[in-house]
């Protein structure tokens, strides 16, 4: 072989050596920024499971309290974190319909029923709240879907025996609630949801096993039960129906221990002891009912006033009579001092006549009797707003927005106040999110347009 043979190509020389720097990292620098990356990513999922930790625990303390606007914040900073998070899900939908925000607990319902369909959960409260608003197909629908998923949910079949029941469906009430007593003959609840199908249909005896049994401890139960026995039944002795009488009594007893008001448990005292011969305690029971009675009607008649008198009151404010507003609103007051809308309405008109104090004072009285009305929170804002309180109007628009995300009204003066502050960036979502919710409001419109 030559000597030139024996010389390396150089083509393939410079090419080796390209290859050998490409492969050739240096291993403790390699591995140092490896190992350097993987560190910060396990302390970023670290600090966002402390942090979802966190959160969590936030939001069950601030339910616990019954701060439901604080719950609320809480648990929509949990989704945050965790979108498909089902207990989060479930919290702010409880606390939603602890605001009395239907629309929204539903909306939270459907959404976690889609992200979890093998979960009967949200399907089981989506069909409560449907027994609540008295949608009772939609009930149906849900709780057999709820217990299809998990038959060993025995809340869910109770429920679905009530939805079957407010729809007329007695036979299929009954048997979902057998289904529940055959895997547990301790179901209070489920005894008294079918004793009362048995009272609606008349069969006596076996409506007043189910009561004996759900009526222990249980104020529902003792009126039931009593209801029950103090029925005339077909084939009565007058001893049979004097000794359902005393048992009538001695159900009743707790309740007229507690030295109750129901005007119905009174009824029911009054009839057992007459017809168990109590003649004293019949009568005492009795003028106990009448007056109880008596202020039941009272207190209903007042609060139909009194809203009648509020809308009266509003309609005289379109029209500038502000003193016969007032009257009005006094009116209804002394009606019923209960009545928060009463109060918001007079914060209104008090402010519409600068008279700021007065305003404040009323809208705090109508706070104090349903402090997650977001209407009331949205009034206090504009009221703080005047006072140049603007960290407190700015909180009251904002627990307005969170108990009810549809708020138009309240996130424009939230952009109001961010944009007096010259925080364009939160003042323009502000502003945003009032053209979403209501997107033919020309004021809302022209804000956003001439802040961009």
């Amino acid at each position: 072989m030559s000597q030139s043979s024996e010389k390396p190509d150089a083509k393939a020389s410079v090419g080796d050596e390209r290859w050998d720097r490409r492969e050739c990292y240096n291993p403790p620098m390699f591995l140092s920024s490896l190992l350097l990356v993987t560190s910060i990513a396990l302390a970023q999922s670290a600090d966002a499971s402390d942090r979802l930790r966190r959160v969590a625990q936030e939001a069950l303390d601030a339910a616990r309290l019954r701060l439901w606007d604080n719950a609320i914040a809480k648990y929509r900073e949990e989704l945050s974190i965790e979108p498909h998070n089902l207990s989060a899900q479930m919290g702010l939908a409880e606390a939603y319909r602890e605001v009395h925000n239907y629309q929204e607990a539903k909306r939270v319902l459907e959404r976690a029923t889609a992200e979890h369909p093998k979960s009967e959960e949200p399907l089981a409260t989506l069909g409560d709240l449907d027994i609540e608003l008295q949608t009772y197909s939609a009930a149906v629908e849900h709780l057999r879907r709820a217990v299809a998923l998990n038959p060993a949910d025995e809340w869910a079949q109770i429920r679905l025996a009530v939805a079957y029941r407010s729809k007329g469906d007695s036979s299929a009430a009954l048997e979902e609630l057998n289904k529940v007593l055959v895997h547990n003959r301790q179901s209070a609840l489920a005894y008294y949801e079918r004793a009362q199908i048995y009272s609606d249909r008349n069969e006596n005896d076996a409506a007043q096993r189910d009561a004996e049994k759900a009526a222990l401890g249980s104020n529902p139960g003792l009126l039931l039960l009593a209801k029950i026995l103090l029925r005339p039944r077909s084939g009565d002795t007058s001893a049979d129906a004097a000794k359902r009488c005393e048992e009538a009594v001695l159900a009743l007893e707790p309740l007229w221990l507690q030295d109750t008001n129901d005007s119905e448990a009174l009824f029911l005292i009054s009839r057992a002891n007459q017809c168990a011969g109590h003649d004293a305690d019949a009568q005492k029971a009795l003028a106990e009912f009448e007056v109880a009675s008596k202020n039941d009607r009272a207190t209903k008649e007042n609060q139909t006033a009194a809203k009648h008198l509020v809308q009266q009151a509003n309609e005289a404010a379109m029209k500038n009579d502000f003193q016969g507003a007032l009257d009005l609103l006094q009116q209804a007051l002394e009606k019923d001092s209960t009545y928060g809308a009463a109060y918001s309405q007079l914060a209104k008109l008090y402010y519409s006549a600068g008279r700021i104090d007065e305003a404040s004072e009323a809208i705090g009285k109508a706070l104090e009797r349903d402090p997650y009305q977001p209407d009331f929170l949205y009034v206090e804002g504009k009221i703080l707003e005047r006072q140049r309180k603007l960290d407190e109007a700015l909180a009251a628009f904002e627990r307005a927005t969170l108990v009810n995300p549809r708020e138009s009204d309240a996130f424009f003066e939230m952009g109001a106040i961010y944009q007096q502050r010259n925080d364009r960036a939160h003042a323009m979502e502000a502003y945003r999110k009032a053209v979403a919710l209501s997107p033919d409001d020309p004021d809302y419109r022209k804000a956003l347009a001439a802040l961009k």
